[in-house]
């Protein structure tokens, strides 16, 4: 009998949490939360300048000014980086502390780089599962996390790679993952990057979300 028990709780918890990848794109009582840019895996590949050649800036520099402006922007601007409008919801809870910790403490030996990592799955799952989302969604008890993983700001290319990540905050499971490229542009350092970040939510706003759709409703 006590094994029956057990088995009914463990069987109504996994509901509880058992988000999918459909949720995405359905009236539900799911939370969802966009955690932020993920810079502390990001290659920058070429020469970073705030204007032509003048003014380089370090990794550190990059680091320590650049994640937390870029990240900053997109709630200073909602209207034009507009999450809420790439994943089709009214309300979104914005909560970047624990992507901004981790950016913070980005290891910046081998930031600088000359190729693109082209970071597998794997990669981004492995990533994922070392997040601390207990500090993000203690309060819901079913809740989606949304993250864009930086993988490579090219200046030598003029491009740049994020991966898109749907994750389920309770059991970190990656419900939708995608690579996407953006062009940066823009005057100065900060906006030229933010730039190809913006890139990347009108494509999935335009195209990548009725693709996602089809795919997983």
């Amino acid at each position: 009998m006590r094994n029956i028990i057990i088995l009914i709780l463990s069987i109504y918890g996994s509901f509880g949490v058992s988000q999918e990848a459909k949720d995405l794109f359905r009236a539900s009582d799911v939370q969802f939360y966009w955690l932020g840019v993920d810079f502390s895996h990001v290659k920058l590949i070429g020469d970073f300048a705030e204007f032509n050649s003048a003014g380089d800036k370090s990794a550190v520099e990059i680091r320590n000014r650049y994640f937390p402006k870029w990240n900053n922007l997109i709630l200073a601007e909602p209207s034009k980086y507009d999450i809420k409008g790439m994943l089709r919801k009214g309300e979104l809870v914005y909560e970047i502390g624990m992507i901004s910790n981790l950016n913070a403490s980005a290891p910046i030996e081998d930031m600088e780089a000359y190729n693109n990592p082209k970071y597998s799955r794997n990669d981004i799952a492995k990533w994922v599962e070392s997040y601390p989302t207990d500090e993000v969604s203690a309060s819901a008890n079913k809740a989606i996390g949304i993250v864009f993983i930086a993988e490579a700001l090219n200046k030598s290319s003029v491009e740049a790679y994020y991966h898109f990540v749907a994750m389920n905050l309770k059991t970190k499971e990656i419900l939708i993952h995608d690579r996407l490229r953006g062009e940066p542009a823009g005057f100065g350092l900060r906006n030229y990057w933010a730039g190809s970040i913006y890139k990347v939510i009108k494509t999935i706003e335009k195209t990548k979300y009725k693709s996602w759709k089809a795919k997983y409703k």
